[in-house]
């Protein structure tokens, strides 16, 4: 009885926001208990920050860089809200397990390299400035797919280019067998 009472009254106090709240469910791992969360740590209005890497330092998202004098040191995520950084995590994980979808081709693409944990970080990163855009300009989630990056093969366009900068004419023809 008391979950469903408190249950009840969450919904009362998201009633105001709910366009909101149906915004932010159209990202891949947030749903409506998420998205309330989100919700109640950052507001509704996004002019409180200055742009998305201030929205990011405040949650305690910002990636860390410490290097000087050409020796990267190890560096770690900044302090920051503990309960939204936690949700988003949450979320960046479930997003991660979601099929086709940007995230989730972003976090495999960042786990290769750097590791699972770094690669949730990275992920929930991504998600709070997509979260701060999407607040912002009131615009919803737009899955643009698994494959969203160009590939990283060259292009005949791409050696065209090269050929032609060193001082060449380069005329190009298809060849079909007719």
């Amino acid at each position: 009885k008391q979950l469903e009472k408190v249950e009840f009254e969450i919904n009362q106090l998201l009633e105001p926001h709910l366009p909101s709240v149906e915004l932010l469910i159209t990202i891949p791992g947030i749903q409506k208990d998420a998205a309330a969360v989100i919700l109640a740590e950052l507001g509704n209005d996004m002019s409180y920050f200055g742009g998305d890497p201030q929205i990011a330092a405040w949650a305690g998202l910002s990636p860390g860089n410490n290097e000087s004098a050409g020796k990267k040191k190890s560096s770690r995520i900044a302090k920051g809200n503990k309960s939204l950084k936690a949700v988003l995590c949450q979320a960046a994980w479930a997003a991660s397990k979601s099929k086709g979808t940007r995230l989730a081709s972003f976090f495999y693409r960042i786990q290769k390299r750097l590791g699972q944990r770094k690669a949730i970080i990275a992920t929930a990163h991504l998600m709070l400035r997509m979260i701060y855009r999407m607040l912002k300009d009131k615009i919803p989630y737009r899955e643009v797919g698994w494959d969203y990056l160009k590939s990283s093969t060259p292009s005949v366009e791409y050696w065209v280019k090269k050929i032609e900068a060193q001082g060449f004419i380069v005329k190009v023809e298809s060849t079909e067998a007719s």
